[in-house]
C-alpha cells in the first residue's frame, strides 16, 4: 500500500501515529462543542499535523441552523481578506469536485496545493488542505484528513440530534397539557410536569409504579380494555373524550384524550403507546356559564323587548308629534317669509302709487285726446290709432307693474326648480328700484355666462335680491356717489356667486358684527329682521350670505348658491 511505504521511515511513522491518536482524542473534547467549535477545532488541529499553509472547514448544513465555515492560515501566511480567500477555495473545489488539484496561490507567487474530503451526506461541505509544498498532499494527508471528516461529521450530526432531542424534550415539558407514552403492557415510561400536576402525581416514580388504566376514572375502564386499548393498537389512533382521576382528591377529570401507537420505523411493529391530552374542565366551566348566560340573555331580551316595544310606541307617538311641529314650523316660516315680503310691499308702498301714477295720467291724456280728435274729425285714423296705442302701452306698463308687485307679495309655491339667473335678477331689480328714480341711482347688471341657471324658489330668492337692492338704494340716498352694481359669477368651486355691491356710507364695526342676527337694525322705523329672514332663506337653498366692505366706500353682500345639477 502507498501510504504504508511512506511510513517506512520511523520519523514519519511517528508522526502518524501522534497524529492518529490525536484525531481519536478529539470526539471527546467536542462533546459539549456547538457547530463552530467543533470546525475550527478540527481546523486548528490539521493545520499543525498536516504543516498546511490554509485549513477550509464547511460544516454540514442542518435545518434550522446556519452554516458554518471556518479558515485557519498558518503563522507563515499573512492572508488579506478571509472571504475572499474562503471565496476562492471553496468556488475551486466546487467547480473541480477533484479531491486533490492545484489553484493559483491567493497568498502570493507560485500555485497552491489542494486536498479536499467530502463531510456529511450533501456535496457543499467538506475540509479542505492547502500547501504551497509541491509534493503535497502524500496519501497519509489524504489519510489524516479522511480521518479527521469523518469523526467531525459523526460529531456534528451527534450534536444536531442531542439538540433536536432537547428542543423535543423542553417542548414537552413546558407544554400546559398532559404528555407520556407507556410499553405495550400499559407500563408508564413517561409523563410531564403538566401531566403529573394535573393528576395530583409527585413524579416519575409514582408514575412508574401504575398501570395506564389506573388514569382513568372507575367507570371508563371497561371501556378503555375492551374498546379504546384494542382499537389504538389495531388502528393506530383513538381520539375522543375520557374522563381521568386524580389521584389525592379521587375527583374526575374530564380530558380530549389523543391515544396514538409509537412503531419502529425500521421494522414498523409497535413499540410504546402514548397520548397527548387536554383538560376540559375550563372549556366545562365555560360552556355550562355560556349556558346559563344564554338561559338569562333569553329571559333579559324577552324583558327588553316588551321594554322597547313600549318605548316603540312612545317613540312613534313622539314621531308623529315631532312631524306636526316640523310642518307647522314649515307653515310659520312661510307665514314669516310672507309678512316679511308684505312688509316690503308697505314699505313701497308710496313709491309704487307715484310709479303707477305715470303710466295711468299718461293714459288718461291718450283716452281724452282720442276722444277729442275722434269728435272733430280732422284727424286721421291713423293719428287716432297711435294715440290709441300710446294709452294701451301705458296701460300695460301700469299692469306689468302691478302684476309684479302681486307676484312678489302672494304666498307663493314652496316648489324648487330651475330658474334663470338674469332674468330673476332683472325683475327684483325693477320691483326694487320702482318709486326710486328720485335717488337717481345708476344700477349696472352683469351676468356671468357660465351662472345661467340656479336651482331654487323663485320668490324666496328674489325676496333676497330685493331686500339687498333695496338696503343699497337707501344706503346711498345721502351719498353723491350713486352706483350700483349687481354681478354674477362662476366660481372654481361648483358655486355661483351673486354679489349686490353700493357706494354708500358703508356699515360701522359694532353693527357688522351682529349684522344677521334678528331685531339688529339701522333703520329708525326697521325691526330687523330683513338680513336674518335672507340669510336663513340662502342656507335653505344651500348656500351662504355675507358681508364685506367695498374696497371704494359702501358694501358688498356675496350670495353663493349651489351650481344646479345636470338634469
Amino acid at each position: 500500500m502507498p501510504w504504508v511505504d511512506e511510513l517506512s521511515e520511523p520519523q514519519e511513522l511517528r508522526h502518524c501515529i501522534r497524529d492518529l491518536v490525536a484525531l481519536s482524542t478529539l470526539p471527546a473534547i467536542w462533546k459539549d462543542y456547538n457547530l463552530w467549535q467543533i470546525a475550527d477545532s478540527v481546523a486548528a488541529g490539521l493545520i499543525s499535523m498536516l504543516n498546511a499553509d490554509v485549513i477550509y472547514v464547511s460544516a454540514p448544513r442542518v435545518p434550522d441552523e446556519a452554516a458554518v465555515d471556518v479558515m485557519r492560515t498558518s503563522q507563515a501566511v499573512s492572508a488579506g481578506s478571509p472571504g475572499r480567500i474562503e471565496r476562492i477555495i471553496r468556488a475551486a473545489w466546487l467547480d473541480s469536485r477533484e479531491q486533490t488539484f492545484a489553484i493559483d496561490n491567493p497568498f502570493g507567487k507560485g500555485a497552491l496545493q489542494i486536498a479536499a474530503v467530502p463531510m456529511g451526506f450533501g456535496g457543499d461541505a467538506g475540509i479542505i488542505a492547502g500547501s504551497v509544498n509541491p509534493k503535497f498532499p502524500s496519501e497519509t494527508h489524504r489519510l489524516v484528513l479522511g480521518i479527521a471528516a469523518s469523526h467531525a461529521t459523526l460529531a456534528m450530526q451527534r450534536w444536531h440530534a442531542e439538540a433536536q432531542h432537547r428542543r423535543l424534550v423542553s417542548l414537552i415539558e413546558r407544554s400546559s397539557e398532559l404528555v407520556g407514552f407507556a410499553r405495550l403492557d400499559g407500563t408508564p415510561q413517561y409523563l410531564n410536569k403538566a401531566g403529573c400536576e394535573l393528576l395530583g402525581l409527585s413524579g416519575i416514580e409514582e408514575v412508574e409504579r401504575l398501570n395506564i388504566v389506573d388514569f382513568l376514572a372507575p367507570d371508563e375502564r371497561t371501556r378503555a380494555h375492551r374498546e379504546l386499548i384494542p382499537l389504538v393498537m389495531g388502528t393506530g389512533r383513538w381520539l375522543g373524550e375520557l374522563n381521568l382521576r386524580h389521584f389525592k382528591t379521587g375527583e374526575d377529570i374530564p380530558f380530549l384524550v389523543d391515544w396514538f401507537r409509537i412503531d419502529d420505523l425500521r421494522t414498523g411493529r409497535p413499540m410504546n403507546m402514548a397520548t397527548v391530552s387536554r383538560d376540559l374542565r375550563g372549556q366545562k366551566q365555560l360552556e355550562e356559564s355560556l349556558r346559563r348566560l344564554n338561559e338569562s340573555l333569553e329571559q333579559r331580551v324577552a324583558e327588553r323587548t316588551s321594554e322597547l316595544a313600549d318605548a316603540l310606541q312612545r317613540l312613534t307617538l313622539e314621531a308623529e308629534e315631532r312631524m306636526q311641529a316640523d310642518v307647522r314650523s314649515q307653515e310659520l316660516q312661510l307665514e314669516l317669509l310672507h309678512a316679511s315680503r308684505l312688509s316690503a310691499a308697505g314699505q313701497m308702498a308710496g313709491a309704487l302709487a307715484h310709479e303707477l301714477n305715470q303710466p295711468l295720467t299718461a293714459f288718461t291724456n291718450s283716452v281724452n285726446a282720442g276722444r277729442l280728435m275722434i269728435a272733430s274729425g280732422a284727424h286721421s285714423v291713423d293719428t287716432v290709432r297711435d294715440v290709441l296705442d300710446e294709452a294701451a302701452d301705458q296701460a300695460l306698463r301700469a299692469g306689468e307693474i302691478i302684476r309684479r308687485l302681486r307676484q312678489f307679495v302672494l304666498r307663493g309655491e314652496t316648489e324648487m326648480r330651475i330658474e334663470k339667473l338674469p332674468d330673476l335678477i332683472r325683475e327684483a331689480s325693477a320691483l326694487a328700484s320702482a318709486g326710486t328714480g328720485a335717488h337717481g341711482v345708476r344700477v349696472r347688471l352683469s351676468f356671468d355666462p357660465r351662472a345661467e341657471a340656479v336651482f331654487g324658489n323663485r320668490i324666496q330668492l328674489q325676496q333676497v335680491l330685493l331686500n339687498l337692492i333695496r338696503n343699497a338704494h337707501e344706503a346711498m340716498a345721502e351719498t353723491e356717489r350713486r352706483e350700483l352694481d349687481v354681478a354674477t359669477a362662476r366660481l372654481d368651486d361648483g358655486l355661483i356667486e351673486i354679489a349686490v355691491a353700493d357706494r354708500g356710507s358703508g356699515l360701522p364695526d359694532y353693527i357688522a358684527d351682529h349684522l344677521f342676527e334678528p331685531f339688529h337694525t339701522t333703520k329708525s322705523n326697521g325691526m330687523g329682521l330683513g338680513l336674518s329672514i335672507c340669510r336663513s332663506i340662502v342656507e335653505a337653498h344651500g348656500g351662504k350670505l355675507r358681508y364685506e366692505p367695498n374696497c371704494g366706500g359702501g358694501a358688498i353682500f356675496r350670495v353663493t348658491l349651489p351650481v344646479p345639477l345636470e338634469r
